[in-house]
């Protein structure tokens, strides 16, 4: 191999190397990743969707806890999407209309 392809392709490997740096270490996401909240952010602004924190606060989710809470898009509507883990160990999904409150369904 000729030393100007082995330049070339050093010069190619150190670009690589600091391209995944700034991904790595600059805060960088894939495109819409980092936009979801900033979605729920208007839209409660807007009272299209219930605030998260007024929905947790139901009585059917006491012993409960939230393992995970998703803002989703299901067949036209928005809806929460809540993982609990319930006091006797279970875990579960439970659906809300995000902008009524109203259960969905397990």
């Amino acid at each position: 191999m000729s030393e100007a392809t082995l330049t070339k392709l050093s010069l190619a490997f150190i670009g690589l190397i600091g391209i995944s740096a700034v991904a790595l270490f600059g805060g960088w996401m894939p495109a819409g990743a980092s936009d979801d909240h900033e979605v729920a952010k208007v839209l409660r602004q807007e009272g299209t969707i219930l605030p998260l924190s007024e929905l947790l606060t139901r009585k059917e989710l006491d012993g409960t806890r939230v393992i995970e809470a998703e803002l989703e898009y299901e067949h036209g509507r928005a809806v929460y999407e809540l993982e609990l883990l319930h006091d006797n160990g279970r875990v579960y999904e439970r659906y809300y209309d995000a902008t009524t409150g109203k259960p969905l369904g397990d």
